[in-house]
């Protein structure tokens, strides 16, 4: 019977941190802010200003962006959803439908539709050794003018 209680306490100990592991959001969660950006249609504002927050939490992925390039008037974009590769209804605005899927550990695939078109299609990658966030993109067909453009946007941890 001690020889039972030892084996479980010790599978017991095993178990908790793992599971501790799961639940608690990634290295990679936290508060970053734009350090570089590149777009090329050329027209990446002067003032270009992006902050945000992610949490990656075993299967789910919670993004929050306030692009405050015109301050009077900040543009906030929210969505969170699993990261299993299905088609959600998603309604922020621009996009109806969202996929999300975690491509390898700290790469992610996100894709945004309207009106069962594809219109976004984003490639990010978490560094762990810069503590940052690169963001590869294409816009297929924008949300505002109809123009189509690929970018590059790179976010270090707010210290």
């Amino acid at each position: 019977m001690k020889h039972c209680t030892v084996l479980v306490g010790f599978a017991l100990c095993m178990i908790a941190p793992a599971t501790a592991a799961f639940a608690a959001p990634s290295k990679s969660s936290g508060d970053f802010e734009e350090t570089h950006a590149y777009w090329s249609n050329g027209k990446l504002p002067a003032t270009f200003h992006l902050s945000i927050t992610i949490s990656v939490d075993g299967d789910l992925m919670t993004y929050r962006g306030v692009n405050s390039t015109d301050p009077e008037h900040p543009h906030i974009a929210e969505w969170s959803g699993k990261l299993d590769g299905q088609l959600y209804p998603f309604d922020g605005g621009y996009f109806d439908h969202m996929k999300l899927l975690e491509v390898s550990p700290n790469e992610y695939l996100i894709e945004k539709y309207r009106d069962g078109a594809l219109v976004v299609g984003e490639f990010w990658n978490y560094l762990p050794e810069a503590d940052k966030w690169v963001r590869h993109g294409v816009v297929a067909r924008a949300a505002a003018d109809g123009s189509s453009k690929a970018y590059i946007e790179e976010f270090s941890r707010v210290k």
